[in-house]
């Protein structure tokens, strides 16, 4: 069994409160169904087009059960979210894997903390058309970039995205790496994490783990 949930996080998913996970929860979508949407999340958009499809696919063997946006939808201004629903903490670390699928507008993957509502939240991405990572706040549907730096982001390979939030100061490492050092001061309370896509961005996910501080 590849899904790891302990400490708190077993008294979270046992019983439905969301409270924040002491030990690391770490979701691998492993005892979700092929050909449906993950259990234990909820779905949204923000700005305009169709709203995401989330199903689960089988990968690879390294990865087994992952999941995939597949909504191919090319609005620009179309941000999918996968929101988990048992975890809420002001302070936060998460990673994920994701691997760039396909997208001709966009092939951005992207970690949402602080998540107020599908139009208030932080994000940070990598995009594999851009090739680079990105830091934003979303307020009433408005995402404004605080911070960006140009990496490599190759098409159909697996990458781990990371970000350490600690009250204003948010630290986001991609492969390993650190490639954005930022502070922003616009959400300050506890939210729910999950995931993002862009516009037309096919994008695949497993190994969403998170540590509530």
């Amino acid at each position: 069994m590849r899904r790891a949930i302990t400490g708190l996080a077993c008294v979270v998913l046992s019983t439905g409160i969301v409270a924040m996970a002491t030990q690391p929860v770490k979701i691998d979508f492993e005892k979700d169904e092929v050909g449906k949407a993950p259990r234990a999340f909820s779905f949204a958009l923000t700005g305009q087009g169709k709203a995401g499809l989330w199903v689960v696919q089988k990968d690879d063997a390294a990865h087994g059960n992952v999941v995939v946006q597949t909504d191919s939808d090319r609005t620009d201004y179309r941000f999918p979210l996968a929101i988990y629903n048992e975890f809420s903490a002001k302070d936060v670390d998460l990673s994920v894997q994701f691997k760039a699928i396909s997208g001709k507008g966009d092939q951005g993957a992207g970690l949402v903390w602080r998540y107020r509502d599908q139009n208030n939240y932080y994000i940070t991405r990598c995009n594999a058309l851009e090739d680079n990572c990105t830091i934003y706040h979303v307020v009433n549907g408005r995402r404004v970039a605080f911070q960006n730096k140009n990496v490599k982001v190759p098409t159909n390979m697996w990458h781990t995205l990371k970000v350490v939030a600690a009250g204003d100061h948010f630290l986001v490492t991609y492969d390993g790496n650190t490639v954005l050092d930022a502070k922003d001061s616009t959400f300050a309370d506890a939210g729910k994490v999950g995931l993002w896509t862009k516009a037309d961005s096919v994008m695949a996910f497993d190994d969403l783990t998170i540590v509530g501080r």
